[in-house]
């Protein structure tokens, strides 16, 4: 049950440098440098594509517990239902900003 706890910290620390790389994008792209811009989104889009990769494997992990064990303990289901929501409204956010 640790794993899926390593798996949401892990994603939330990709999310949250996808977002900081793409609000220095946007910076470099106010201020007219697009190779700047361009590379920072770069790794933006890197870091979210890492969070997504994350987030696969913590469903399909949990899919997996579920059969192995079909009483896993509420709580732990609830704090994953939490962090899976802001996962989705972080990534969108995120992919907004991207598209700008």
């Amino acid at each position: 049950m640790t794993k899926i706890k390593k798996y949401v910290e892990n994603i939330a620390e990709e999310l949250s440098d996808a977002k900081k790389y793409m609000e220095t994008a946007l910076e470099y792209k106010a201020m007219g440098n697009g190779d700047r811009y361009n590379r920072y989104k770069d790794m933006s889009l890197q870091e979210l594509n890492h969070a997504m990769t994350l987030h696969d494997m913590a469903v399909q992990d949990i899919e997996k517990l579920k059969t192995v064990y079909p009483d896993i303990p509420q709580k732990m289901m609830e704090a994953w239902d939490k962090s899976h929501v802001e996962y989705v409204e972080k990534a969108a956010w995120i992919k907004q900003m991207q598209a700008m």
